[in-house]
């Protein structure tokens, strides 16, 4: 009789493991190349798993839905962004410059990943039902925690949550990051005393997510007078300075 010891049973579970997150990534990548090239509406399960070559019973092993599988896609892209913006925030010590680096961080990450800009912006474009985020009451909580972890529920029905819950910790970490610039830039006095830390910081995320994703005819009004989109992060950046109480010029 075999008799299987420890060290080859927990070799033969590891394995499955790998060869099962080798799966969900083969997975993903096919689900991602759909989603870049066609959108969301335009891909489905069965489309996915002809991309994966793999049978659509088998895809739901992996992933509940098609609303679980992009947002593990949004989650990708969610941890560049995250990262970008932690490098550029802590190339500054003062306050005023650590925000302009936010726009600074997002632009490059609009320029090196415009695909997963694209499916990030369509995540919060109402088309999921995202619920309960960012309530006065929630704000209070995420910032009186700002040293700790802060878990976040939301209410994804019929989809796998762990993905969303996911991206909106790291949006949530993103939060903390600008409004913690602006408690730094009110203390060393680049940014005026008197503004509230929230309403800085969520003024600043507003103009930082929609920079990038503006109106045809507002983006033809900067054309036409030759203002291209780099130059206008670099103005809107002088502009916040002044704003905020540092009237010195950016260079």
């Amino acid at each position: 009789m075999y008799v299987l010891v420890a060290g080859e049973f927990m070799s033969s579970v590891s394995r499955r493991e790998r060869e099962r997150e080798q799966r969900r990534n083969d997975i993903t990548v096919a689900a991602e190349k759909l989603f870049f090239s066609k959108g969301y509406d335009g891909v489905s399960m069965n489309d996915i798993a002809k991309e994966a070559e793999l049978s659509k019973a088998t895809l739901y092993l992996y992933f509940d839905n098609k609303e679980a599988l992009f947002f593990s896609i949004v989650l990708r892209g969610t941890i560049i962004l995250n990262e970008i913006i932690k490098q550029e925030i802590s190339k500054f010590e003062k306050g005023i410059e650590k925000l302009g680096a936010l726009l600074d961080a997002y632009f490059e990450f609009a320029q090196n990943y415009p695909d997963y800009l694209k499916i990030y912006n369509y995540f919060q474009s109402g088309k999921f039902d995202l619920k309960n985020i960012l309530t006065n009451d929630y704000m209070k909580k995420i910032i009186s925690q700002s040293n700790g972890v802060v878990n976040i529920p939301f209410d994804f029905s019929n989809s796998d949550i762990s993905y969303s819950n996911e991206v909106m910790k790291l949006q949530n970490e993103m939060f903390l990051t600008v409004y913690e610039s602006v408690e730094i830039g009110m203390a060393d006095g680049t940014i005026c005393s008197d503004v509230d830390p929230t309403e800085i910081a969520v003024l600043v995320i507003l103009i930082t997510e929609n920079i990038l994703n503006m109106r045809p005819d507002l983006k033809n009004a900067l054309e036409k007078q030759s203002i291209h989109q780099k130059k206008f992060v670099v103005d809107t950046i002088d502009l916040l300075n002044q704003m905020l109480g540092n009237i010195k010029k950016s260079q």
